[in-house]
């Protein structure tokens, strides 16, 4: 009776099937099944594709074998080593593998190991048994890899993957450097971006020019992506699940970095705002329902039908996600939200104790700076603390004495306390460096302020708003609740029309108003 033989060869990355190992196994498996006088009815072959844990539907030649496999066309199924079918962890996954060939009573052949077949308790569990210790072998692989990319990471250099762009790095010295044509890139976009530019358009005119993009064609999600990245301002983050980062050279300084998030908050990905109205709490209103974002509904006229009034809309109401409630909070039209809120600002900055009560937290403020710099130190001891913690639990997991979901609980911890301190020596910085202002000074500051206030455009009105009410505004129902922040700042410091620039000074009154 002829024996007919199916041949499957599998190689599970790019590198290795740049090598050419597909035609090696092929190279031994043909003349094997010729020597055992069988017949060659098919060869299976999954080039570049990996038999980890839930890697399996991406096996398209595996799934053809299992088909004909089922459709008994083929009496015994060749490989060059149990590996090339399954190297999972997981046994439910290892049963999909094997269960096929054992129901359809498909002997499996290694040219090493001979004939198993799965009906049989010791085929079974032989094959079960080298399919383990490919199992194991792929887990100390892993923890090996794993181990190699935390040891790069504390030791400052890197693990894997791409250079961050407007980057070099030397794998031999194991040294960072700045790449000074892509960096130029990076400064230019950083600059476009503050100076208000859309990131499509931006894209678009490096793409044009030829500029080198990070990977693939330049896009508006490649700019924003990298205007976002902290790897310009010298923090790259190497691995972002245990929220682990490498020094790096800074391309750009701290304020520019910061300088670029404002714009992108102001702006988006697309650039400057399209709209040819101004609304005083576009890209500021919250929903105090649900806490998405207030969008603006507005139609234009069509078949002789009028259009609707511009209005605050929460955007879970407007553009609810599939399977998700939507939010009722309600509707309110511009004109009205605008109008109020614009009464409010203008009567909280008419308050004639004002000045005074910005006087008295200046002066407050000044005798705190010697205590908010003694508090800075105290949070920088902290943060050496807590990266010399995180730098041994990276050299206990090295060395094999702490598990890794120990490890990612411990790391996990050291990072909201280390983002915890950082925001804390940030206040601090911020109060011990700070200045007050003499009455003088406040005085003349908000009386300009009234007075730009009182006959401002609804442009100019904007750009106060902008400047006045932060964090911003949460539509309650009916009302709006804003947190409206006066700075004691000199007078020639005033919002300029056009910009959007928010910062924080010392000798702020924060006034929580309802509209």
């Amino acid at each position: 009776m002829t024996v007919r033989a199916a041949i499957y060869a599998r190689v599970s990355s790019a590198e290795q099937r740049e090598r050419h190992t597909i035609e090696g196994q092929l190279l031994v498996l043909r003349p094997y099944v010729s020597g055992q006088g069988w017949t060659l009815v098919d060869i299976y072959v999954d080039d570049g594709r990996s038999a980890r844990t839930g890697k399996l539907e991406a096996r398209d030649g595996f799934a053809r074998l299992v088909r004909d496999a089922e459709a008994r066309r083929f009496d015994v199924l060749v490989v060059v080593h149990i590996d090339r079918l399954t190297r999972t962890e997981d046994m439910a996954e290892r049963a999909a593998i094997l269960g096929p060939f054992q129901r359809a009573g498909i002997r499996i052949a290694t040219p090493g190991g001979g004939e198993l077949d799965l009906r049989t308790m010791y085929g079974e569990m032989w094959t079960v048994m080298q399919a383990l210790v490919a199992a194991e072998e792929n887990r100390h692989r892993a923890d090996r890899i794993r181990a190699g990319k935390l040891r790069a990471i504390a030791e400052g250099r890197k693990p894997a993957g791409p250079t961050p762009y407007g980057l070099a790095y030397a794998r031999v010295s194991g040294s960072w450097s700045v790449d000074p044509d892509r960096a130029a890139i990076v400064r230019e976009i950083y600059a476009r971006v503050i100076a208000g530019e859309s990131c499509m358009v931006i894209a678009d005119d490096l793409h044009a020019r030829g500029a080198p993009p990070p990977r693939g064609p330049w896009s508006r999600n490649k700019v924003w992506a990298l205007v976002r990245s902290r790897h310009p301002a010298g923090e790259w983050a190497a691995d972002k699940r245990r929220r682990l980062t490498v020094p790096v050279p800074a391309i750009v300084d701290e304020a520019t970095w910061a300088a670029a998030q404002d714009s992108l908050i102001a702006h988006g990905k697309r650039g400057l705002r399209r709209s040819r109205h101004v609304y005083l709490l576009e890209g500021l209103g919250v929903c105090g329902l649900c806490g998405a974002p207030m969008a603006i509904r507005s139609t234009a006229p069509s078949r002789g039908a009028k259009a609707s009034p511009a209005a605050y809309v929460c955007r879970a109401r407007k553009l609810a996600r599939r399977g998700a409630p939507r939010c009722r909070a309600p509707i309110i039209r511009v004109a009205d939200a605008d109008r109020r809120l614009w009464a409010v600002v203008g009567a909280a900055l008419s308050d004639p104790g004002l000045p005074a009560r910005v006087q008295r937290i200046c002066e407050s403020q000044r005798s705190d700076r010697d205590g908010w710099a003694a508090d800075a130190a105290g949070y920088e001891r902290r943060l050496a603390q807590l990266a010399r913690a995180e730098a041994g639990v990276l050299r206990r997991l090295r060395d094999e004495l702490v598990s890794d979901r120990a490890a990612d609980a411990e790391l996990a911890e050291l990072a909201r306390a280390r983002a915890a301190v950082s925001t804390q020596l940030a206040t601090a910085r911020r109060a011990a460096s700070g200045r007050g202002g003499d009455g003088a000074d406040l005085t003349a500051w908000i009386a300009a302020i009234r007075d730009l206030a009182a006959t401002a455009t609804p442009a100019e009105q904007q750009v106060l708003v902008r400047r006045l009410v932060e964090p911003g505004a949460v539509f309650d129902g009916d009302r709006i609740r804003i947190t409206m922040r006066v700075s004691a700042q000199n007078s020639s410091d005033l919002p300029a029309v056009g910009s959007s620039t928010r910062t924080d000074r010392q000798g702020d009154v924060i006034l929580r108003l309802v509209a």
